[in-house]
């Protein structure tokens, strides 16, 4: 029997897919039973050729069109067949995934249905991936302190139960998921795992942190190099998410209170930050009080289009 099902989406990171795969193969031992599926979002780099040549015991998806982050990994969960799914980026890597431990963990506690590892930058340094969920009272707990204090869940070396965890790393058990479905394609990407951490956690699941794995995401640490379409998405996603589980006043005190902590970071960033970083969190505070731009939804129908002129 299949133990861990690894579902990789990659859009047009080929250099980073390929490391990651190289180090999941190199974690795998004969103990745990693992499967590996990428499904390419219609990358332009040569990812598929690449995987195709180099990995041809990793179970690839090309798929032709571009979609978001949740109903892809979906895809792929409805192919695979391991009794628990490991939603991973294609910008993760590891020295050891851990993939004994994270067995052991998820069978130890047979109600937690969400496992997430500790993550780091390349550096090594923490990158926060566990927080408590961002309710309006939360956000407003944030703002004195910028979302600094009360906030983050991943602190610490003990494993413990958090509200939710990061979706670049996260384990999934497949009992659960049959229960309470899949990801929420009305999110394309962003705050599609605290959605569904919240659903199970509702369904009387358990989400965990185990920082005795690591996972390495070469994700940037500052909000500047988001581009202003990553931003707007960003903050589609903040909305849908509290217009779906909060009343629409306390979706507006969510939204204006997570933007003056933005607003607050672009103030304190006046000593000490670039002119770049001040207006990444002035972008991130104006859309808390006004309808959000196009983001990466639009950029993938955009896309979409034109692969179909192409080819009609």
């Amino acid at each position: 029997m299949t133990d861990i099902s690894v579902s990789v989406v990659n859009t047009n990171n080929r250099d980073l897919l390929l490391s990651c795969l190289d180090s999941l193969h190199a974690s795998i031992a004969p103990e745990v039973e693992v499967e590996i599926i990428v499904l390419d979002n219609a990358s332009e780099d040569g990812s598929v050729e690449a995987v195709r040549e180099r990995f041809p015991g990793v179970r690839l998806i090309a798929q032709r069109f571009r979609a978001g982050f949740g109903a892809n990994h979906n895809v792929i969960i409805g192919t695979s067949v391991g009794r628990y799914v490991y939603v991973l980026n294609e910008d993760t890597t590891s020295d050891d995934w851990g993939f004994a431990r994270l067995v052991e963990e998820m069978d130890a506690h047979p109600r937690t249905a969400a496992l997430g590892p500790r993550l780091v930058y390349p550096d090594g340094g923490h990158q926060r991936s566990a927080w408590r969920f961002p309710t309006p009272a939360v956000s407003l707990l944030g703002l004195p302190t910028l979302g600094r204090v009360g906030v983050d869940q991943s602190k610490g070396t003990r494993p413990r139960s958090v509200d939710w965890v990061a979706g670049a790393a996260l384990l999934l058990r497949r009992e659960a998921l049959d229960r309470v479905g899949l990801f929420d394609e009305g999110f394309f990407i962003y705050f599609e795992e605290v959605d569904l951490c919240l659903r199970l956690r509702r369904a009387g699941w358990d989400v965990r942190y185990l920082p005795g794995v690591t996972v390495v995401h070469h994700e940037s640490q500052f909000s500047v190099d988001m581009p202003e379409r990553q931003i707007n998405e960003m903050w589609r996603g903040r909305r849908h998410y509290w217009r779906k589980h909060h009343s629409a006043a306390g979706a507006r005190i969510a939204a204006l209170a997570t933007g003056g902590q933005y607003l607050g970071a672009a103030a304190a960033g006046v000593i000490g930050r670039d002119r770049a970083y001040r207006a990444s969190m002035r972008l991130h505070a104006r859309n808390a009080w006004r309808a959000d731009g196009p983001g990466l939804r639009e950029l993938a129908e955009e896309w979409n289009r034109g692969a179909d002129a192409a080819t009609s």
